[in-house]
């Protein structure tokens, strides 16, 4: 057999192990490309290993021959699928390997949140304790998550995972049904009624055209005041500037996010300059654990042993 090209665009985000392939190969990886290096590097191969750089008709192009797209995360929102797919090239995506560790993730947002945590410690921190005058110095109201009702948007592996904590700390979990949705599922509740009951809204949706800004004005409108909001999906889905307009005006009691609209964000980026006390953001970590890394070399390595084999594993 003649050995197939495979090269990775950006092995900087895998575990610093090798792949191990069923079949011969020319492998090539580079740490970490920009998008015209792309473009000006690499050509005539089999299979491109990529995470969040385009597809696109110029890659085509430099790869006549292109078989197969492998993409080391869940969301493909940044590829052409439509495009490879009239090519006959596959894509195929890593599934089921990181719902418990984003699920915790947000449940831990959740948690931080609602016990406005940032300005208790703060509080300790500058002395504010110290020169108080009792034995305990509450910086900002704190709640319990007992009793409250947490809506989900997204009933995917992540959504369920979050779902069975939620139960274990005594939330009502409401799933919603998609917006402008026609039919409501069965064990969903229509989003326009879901949104009026929460406490804590966490999404984990896809990115799509109905779903970009899907959180705007008017959906954080009919919010309850003082309700959290938690995105570990993607940063497409909030309109930041109307975010911001509900933090300062109280609509929202806090907002924790591990996903922006531009990745790496810029140093002035809306919610990154936002001053509130009870905004927390982490840089797109959630999926990142130890064991979720080994999970998803592993599976990266299997969709691509699978496919070239002619065996289909997710593909998208």
């Amino acid at each position: 057999m003649t050995p197939l090209k495979i090269t990775c665009v950006e092995k900087d985000i895998l575990l610093d192990q090798a792949f191990h392939f069923d079949f011969p190969v020319e492998y090539t990886e580079y740490g970490c490309l920009t998008q015209q290096e792309l473009y000006d590097k690499v050509h005539q191969q089999d299979v491109i290993i990529v995470s969040d750089l385009t597809v696109d008709q110029q890659v085509l192009d430099n790869n006549p021959d292109l078989k197969l797209v492998a993409l080391c995360s869940t969301g493909f929102d940044h590829i052409d699928v439509p495009l490879l797919q009239s090519k006959n090239i596959k894509v195929c995506n890593i599934r089921g390997y990181a719902g418990d560790a984003v699920a915790e993730h947000a449940f831990l947002m959740m948690m931080h949140l609602i016990k406005n945590f940032s300005s208790q410690i703060n509080a300790v921190g500058t002395g504010d304790w110290s020169k108080g005058q009792t034995s305990f110095y509450l910086a900002a109201p704190i709640r319990e998550l007992k009793g409250k009702t947490l809506v989900i948007l997204g009933k995917g592996e992540i959504g369920l995972a979050l779902a069975e904590k939620a139960h274990a700390f005594g939330l009502q979990v409401v799933f919603s049904e998609r917006q402008g949705a026609k039919v409501c599922r069965e064990g969903y509740v229509p989003f326009e009624q879901a949104i009026t009951q929460a406490d804590i809204l966490s999404l984990h949706c896809e990115l799509n055209a109905q779903t970009s800004g899907l959180i705007n004005h008017e959906v954080l409108s009919r919010l309850k005041k003082g309700c959290i909001l938690v995105n570990v999906g993607r940063g497409g889905l909030l309109n930041n500037n109307d975010v911001i307009e509900a933090l300062n005006n109280n609509t929202l009691g806090g907002l924790g996010v591990d996903v922006l609209d531009v990745e790496p964000p810029p140093e002035h980026h809306p919610l990154l300059t936002l001053q509130h006390p009870n905004v927390l953001i982490t840089a797109h970590i959630a999926w990142a654990t130890d064991e979720a890394q080994q999970r998803l070399f592993a599976i990266l390595q299997d969709n691509i042993n699978s496919n070239i084999a002619g065996v289909a594993k997710n593909l998208v």
